[in-house]
């Protein structure tokens, strides 16, 4: 396992540049659920458990816990991808092999020592691989639920992430956060009680995309300034060409 080498005055500084290319490459990012979590954070540390559908999701995380909420962040990543971009360990990042036992074990541990302080925030993708938004929700690894079985005085709290192509030529971010998982019975049912609650978050971004859900539960949190430039090129080509 490799831990982390957390460096504030790095993951500040990484974190505003996370924060500009993603207003760069996406038209909008919309969140909901920002303010119940900034609150479960005054009080303890927070385990969030997401699924994993892109090379975005990190950035996402990097722009919630230190852009919007200033919380102490880490994540649980694949070891292999830490020893090759070693500055995400300077941002929180710890790694494990996951094809060794032990080293899960050890990353289990690791993780619970680190859900022991309030305003922490600890990333876990429980798919452990990229796996389509659409894809069922029935392969979440059991480390995140042997995790909160154990660090009993952290929120687990089930993040839904999505990446929506619509009108413009730059896709738009939806970020779901729900309301703690409450613990069920045995490690199994926990597994499935957090593959439920990520299920949810998904439901609620889809719903407001296909308007069965309430439209004001989102606010934006990143808008992509619109070129000057881009524009007035559309309104020229549009008069040169009008009949």
């Amino acid at each position: 396992m490799i831990p982390a080498k957390k460096s504030d005055w790095f993951a500040r500084w990484f974190s505003k540049q996370v924060k500009k290319r993603i207003a760069q490459q996406f038209a909008r990012v919309y969140l909901r659920g920002l303010d119940p979590l900034r609150t479960t954070l005054d009080s303890r540390a927070v385990l969030a458990i997401s699924n994993h559908t892109s090379y975005w999701d990190p950035m996402m995380a990097m722009l919630i816990g230190y852009r919007l909420l200033d919380a102490e962040g880490y994540a649980m990543m694949d070891a292999a991808n830490l020893a090759r971009l070693p500055f995400l360990g300077r941002m929180g990042g710890f790694g494990v092999d996951l094809s060794d036992p032990l080293d899960g074990t050890r990353a289990i541990a690791y993780t619970v020592g680190l859900l022991n302080k309030k305003n922490r925030l600890v990333w876990i993708f429980p798919q452990a691989q990229e796996r389509p938004v659409t894809a069922p929700m029935d392969d979440f690894k059991p480390g995140a639920a042997i995790i909160a079985r154990r660090a009993r005085q952290a929120a687990v709290v089930p993040v839904g992430l999505s990446y929506v192509f619509g009108a413009t030529a730059f896709p738009d971010a939806y970020i779901s956060i729900g309301p703690p998982v409450a613990k069920a019975q045995g490690i199994k049912a926990d597994v499935r009680a957090q593959q439920d609650a990520v299920s949810r978050q998904l439901r609620l971004i889809s719903g407001h995309l296909d308007g069965t859900a309430p439209l004001n539960d989102f606010e934006v949190v990143s808008n992509r300034p619109e070129k000057k430039i881009a524009r007035w090129t559309e309104s020229m080509l549009a008069r040169l060409t009008r009949y």
